[in-house]
């Protein structure tokens, strides 16, 4: 049996990543992965048992690459509107350096079908962390009483929108700054 390179699978990944953001996911196969790398279909399915895997894993790299971007900002013990600034400052910095792993979350995220297949917020200690830290500010009626995760999907589209202006040239930070952006999310969450 042939040994499996951690190489490979790196680049299984960036070339299923690239067909998602061209074709979108139900546009991508491990037949086109593979046919662009030029390789066997099956020395793809030596990596990931199926197509399925193969696109969660690549959401999965691109949510950890996020985490581990946003990891060291996560301070409890910080003011709730530093820790806001500081968290989606940290955010929209790593949407912009790292712009395709943003759209191939949201990508995911839009669709309802994947949705229930992705990892859980119980499945990742940043997002636990995070998530019980909104609760706590929601119970000292900092944080508006509406649902955690609606209120960060809201923040997050904030987000990858503006990311996704800068990138087509739409939008300049000269005429909407990071700190607007995260003013408008702090309007949308904060009482």
């Amino acid at each position: 049996m042939k040994l499996k390179s951690e190489a490979l699978r790196k680049k299984i990944l960036a070339t299923a990543t690239t067909l998602m953001i061209e074709d979108g996911i139900e546009g991508t196969s491990t037949v086109k992965v593979a046919k662009q790398l030029e390789m066997a279909q099956s020395n793809v399915y030596s990596y990931y048992k199926s197509r399925e895997d193969l696109l969660l894993a690549v959401f999965t790299y691109h949510q950890q690459l996020m985490v581990a971007s946003l990891m060291p900002l996560l301070d409890e013990s910080a003011a709730p509107i530093q820790q806001f600034e500081t968290l989606f400052s940290g955010l929209i910095q790593f949407a912009k350096v790292h712009y395709d792993s943003i759209r191939i979350i949201m990508l995911f995220r839009n669709q309802p079908n994947w949705r229930q297949k992705l990892p859980t917020i119980n499945d990742d200690a940043f997002f636990i962390r995070a998530f019980k830290l909104l609760r706590d500010y929601q119970a000292a009626k900092i944080v508006k009483p509406v649902p955690v995760d609606f209120l960060v999907e809201g923040a997050f589209s904030i987000v990858v929108n503006y990311v996704t202006a800068l990138h087509a040239g739409e939008l300049t930070e000269d005429k909407l700054t990071v700190q607007d952006v995260i003013s408008l999310i702090e309007d949308l969450m904060l009482v």
